[in-house]
């Protein structure tokens, strides 16, 4: 449910605000608790648009059509829990002792990043770092936290010289995986393995495209469901959500490696 959230929110930061599909996105963050019992003629009426236009926009957010997308808004209505706790906190002891709230999840942060450099293969990392530098299309796929991780290893990279690719919705990254090639990379980054709830077109893309695929996850199993040829192993939470951490840490650590590797000052230094 909260891609949703995030796609709404993707549209309201990056469209131009005369742009259509802006003030579906603006309607449904204002009106959110109506659209379950809306028929799509009447949103398209309350938007100015037409009903095709709203069928668009449910596809371009990742749903199959409106219905699909009245269906989660319905659900997520009669869930009387609507916050999603990201932490393995309770609420309860957030209300009542904030500051041993905040001890207990800074502990479990520590063990998670404590096992970090006993996960990672940096034997690996080298050879997907190899794939960074020597292939020209480089492309991230992911959704939510996992993808923010990868825009901001996207940003190291540039300002090291290498350009990738790593577009924050979904439309954009399946015409990605629809062009890719086998002189092409695609990075999987998905901290829990969550994303194949909303790619498996995208690997199916990738399969046929024969193009380098590599997996950053904490997961064990290949939840890809197509062949990887790298996998760079983020440390196993304990408890279940101090993940992103790790993979946070991970990719600034990757960017130092390739700034140590292929930047031109420090290559001379050896």
């Amino acid at each position: 449910m909260k891609n949703l959230f995030y796609r709404l929110i993707i549209y309201l930061d990056t469209a131009n605000e005369k742009d259509t599909n802006y003030n579906i996105a603006l309607f449904m963050a204002n009106n959110f608790a109506l659209i379950s019992g809306m028929r799509i003629s009447e949103l398209a009426n309350a938007c100015f648009v037409s009903p095709a236009t709203i069928s668009r926009f449910c596809r371009a957010l990742g749903y199959e059509n409106y219905a699909h997308l009245k269906q989660e808004c319905r659900m997520f209505e009669s869930d009387v829990h609507k916050f999603n706790n990201l932490i393995n906190i309770p609420a309860a002891k957030m209300k009542s002792q904030p500051v041993a709230a905040t001890r207990e999840y800074v502990n479990q942060v520590i063990a998670t990043m404590q096992d970090l450099p006993n996960s990672l293969d940096w034997n690996v990392i080298d050879q997907v770092l190899k794939l960074i530098h020597d292939y020209k299309q480089v492309v991230f796929f992911g959704t939510q936290f996992s993808n923010s991780a990868a825009m901001h290893f996207q940003t190291d990279l540039l300002m090291l010289g290498k350009f990738t690719t790593a577009y924050m919705d979904t439309e954009r990254q399946l015409e990605c995986a629809m062009n890719m090639t086998k002189d092409s990379v695609a990075i999987v980054v998905s901290v829990n393995g969550n994303f194949m709830g909303t790619a498996s077109k995208m690997m199916k893309y990738l399969k046929k495209s024969k193009c380098k695929v590599v997996l950053i996850t904490s997961e064990e199993r290949n939840f890809l469901n197509i062949p990887i040829d790298y996998r760079i192993k983020l440390s196993m939470p304990k408890d279940g959500k101090s993940g992103k951490h790790a993979l946070l840490t991970t990719v600034e650590l990757m960017s130092l490696r390739y700034y140590t590797l292929y930047s031109p000052s420090e290559k001379n230094k050896r």
